[in-house]
């Protein structure tokens, strides 16, 4: 596995198969999406889309780059169910997707996270990330959310913005 850019489709591609491929996880979140919409989507406020070199990009991330982002906001869907992961993309339009719960946070919250130094739980807690969803739920899977975590933060990523700042 080679280093992969967040925020990228190559990233949740990792991310899909890193999730698929844990059994810590498959057992935390067996039930997960079972009877209920376990489907979460992403959104990432405040990217730094100003401070990135748009022509230092690979052309395949520039084009998602400028598909998937809407002035500073990306939308990533990422469906659970049952212990997998059954999807997970990058979307141009929120209301394209059905997802049970919205996890939102800013650009700089993400790159906390997947750096390990902030959990999924923890952020809600503090507020750094905003749940629409059945909290309860989240809080009755939290070893669920705690491993994908650090399945996140297991991938060896970079960040778009700090790779290509101009």
């Amino acid at each position: 596995m080679s280093r992969v850019p967040f925020p990228s489709q190559a990233w949740f591609d990792e991310y899909k198969d890193a999730i698929n491929n844990d059994e810590e996880y498959a057992e935390a979140a067996a039930d997960w999406g079972v009877g209920f919409d376990g489907d979460f989507l992403f959104i990432t406020e405040n990217m730094p889309t100003d401070e990135i070199d748009m022509g230092a990009l690979p052309d395949d991330l520039r084009e998602e780059l400028e598909q998937y982002v809407d002035d500073d906001t990306g939308y990533t869907y990422v469906g659970l169910e049952g212990g997998e992961c059954t999807d997970a993309y990058l979307i141009e339009d929120p209301d394209d997707v059905e997802a049970g719960f919205i996890l939102r946070a800013d650009y700089d919250v993400w790159k906390d996270l997947l750096r390990g130094d902030i959990g999924a739980i923890d952020g809600m807690m503090s507020g750094k990330f905003e749940l629409e969803g059945d909290m309860n739920k989240v809080m009755q899977y939290s070893q669920a959310a705690a491993t994908l975590t650090d399945i996140s933060a297991g991938i060896d990523s970079y960040f778009v913005d700090e790779e290509y700042a101009k």
